[in-house]
Parts: structure tokens; C-alpha cells; sequence
């Protein structure tokens, strides 16, 4: 009786487990995500500074009236304000999206571990019991048959 109980709390842990293997698989999807726009962001950025030095470095831009230095000012002020996007954008995700599915993630691996330790424990209870009980029964076989020729007398 005490076998199939714990059998059925080892069905239940077993279920418990396998919920968080589900659920450490999908945080590590969550986080290869976020990393991968992570990555997005980061070559976004890096385009961003590539055609604002690339401006800068273009001495065919040095402008010749007023209104070219209005342009060219304009342009290049737009290019700073997509930087800065660029930069925010890539701060913001790496301090909010990128860091709760790391957290996620490594509160889904305790999860998982607890898991598996606590249908650890009740696998090992199972086997003790199992134990106990073939040795009662070798006990009962044993004075069994040491009281066989103390009947036939």
C-alpha cells in the first residue's frame, strides 16, 4: 500500500519535471531570441556609426552656401538623433527584454533542478521501501523454514 503511494507521488513529481523541462526549454527560446535581437540592434547601431563617419570623413560634403551648410547640418543632426535611437533602443532591450529572459531562464533551471531532485528523493524512498520489504520477506521465508522441522516433530 505504502509502494503504491509513493509510486503515484513519483507519477506526480515525475509530471512536475517533465512541466519544467517545458519550461526551461521555452525560456532558452525566449532568451536565444532576445539575443538574437540583441544582435540585430547591436549591427543596427553599428551601421548607424558607420554612415555618420562615413559623412564625416566625405570631404565632397564641405558645402559652399548657407543653405548647404543648412543641409548639411540637418543631415547630420539627423544621423546623431538615429545614433542615439539606435544606442537607446540597444540599451533598453539589453536592461529590460534581454535581462528578464536571463533571469527567466536561470529561475527555470532551480525550478527544473528542484524539480528533479524532489522525484530523486521519492525514487530513492520507493527503493528503500522495496528493500525493506524483500528483506521482511526474506526474514518470513527464512524462520519459515527454520520452524519446518519443528512441525513435523
Amino acid at each position: 500500500m505504502l509502494i503504491d503511494a509513493l509510486q503515484t507521488l513519483r507519477e506526480v513529481r515525475l509530471a512536475a519535471e517533465r512541466q519544467a523541462e517545458r519550461q526551461l526549454a521555452g525560456a532558452m527560446a525566449l532568451l536565444a531570441r532576445e539575443k538574437d535581437r540583441e544582435a540585430r540592434l547591436a549591427a543596427e547601431l553599428d551601421a548607424a556609426r558607420a554612415v555618420r563617419e562615413r559623412t564625416r570623413a566625405d570631404t565632397s560634403l564641405t558645402p559652399s552656401s548657407a543653405a548647404s551648410i543648412q543641409l548639411t547640418h540637418r543631415y547630420a543632426t539627423r544621423l546623431d538623433a538615429e545614433l542615439q535611437a539606435a544606442q537607446a533602443a540597444l540599451e533598453a532591450h539589453t536592461g529590460g527584454p534581454l535581462a528578464s529572459a536571463a533571469t527567466a531562464l536561470e529561475r527555470a533551471r532551480a525550478d527544473h533542478l528542484r524539480a528533479h531532485q524532489r522525484r530523486e528523493a521519492v525514487e530513492r524512498a520507493i527503493t528503500r521501501r522495496q528493500s525493506a520489504l524483500r528483506r521482511d520477506q526474506d526474514r518470513r521465508a527464512e524462520a519459515a523454514a527454520d520452524d519446518l522441522p519443528h512441525r513435523r516433530r
